[in-house]
């Protein structure tokens, strides 16, 4: 692992446990789409900070490498673009269904749910061929439809 990855894994052990104290705060039941909407927003917005530091990292290397061009979306970022549709699609249902929430079940949500953005975070998926693929640092990628 990287010392990039080992800081990011640090990172997601302070935010789990803080979430077990700001859970606290929470009313003891959660309707299902705060939970899929919040989860998902939580896995985009790690993915942004880590392509954020990506860029940073990369603009004082001042690299003339030319950008790649290719058929394919960051796994990540769908996988919680996807969350997001769903926890709206809940709403819009009209899905009443609530859960108890405990700070310690928060805590393993949010721990699981980035360690999983962590696991997910250099596989993209490609359309031709239909396919997961490992990607390193795909923040580079140009993205083309053709």
């Amino acid at each position: 692992m990287t010392r990039a990855e080992w800081s990011e894994l640090a990172l997601v052990a302070v935010v789990a446990a803080a979430s077990s104290h700001t859970a606290q705060l929470l009313p003891p039941a959660i309707p299902l789409w705060q939970i899929v909407l919040g989860l998902s927003a939580l896995l985009l917005a790690q993915s942004l900070m880590r392509d954020v530091a990506i860029l940073i990292r990369q603009g004082r290397a001042k690299s003339n490498v030319p950008r790649k061009i290719a058929r394919c979306f960051c796994l990540e970022s769908t996988v919680g673009a996807t969350g997001v549709a769903a926890g709206a699609a809940l709403v819009g249902l009209g899905v009443a269904r609530q859960f108890t929430v405990s700070p310690w079940k928060v805590s393993v949500a949010v721990a699981a749910t980035m360690i999983l953005g962590l696991v997910i975070k250099d596989l993209v998926i490609s359309w031709k061929p239909p396919r997961v693929r490992y990607e390193k640092d795909h923040v580079n990628l140009l993205v083309r439809w053709k």
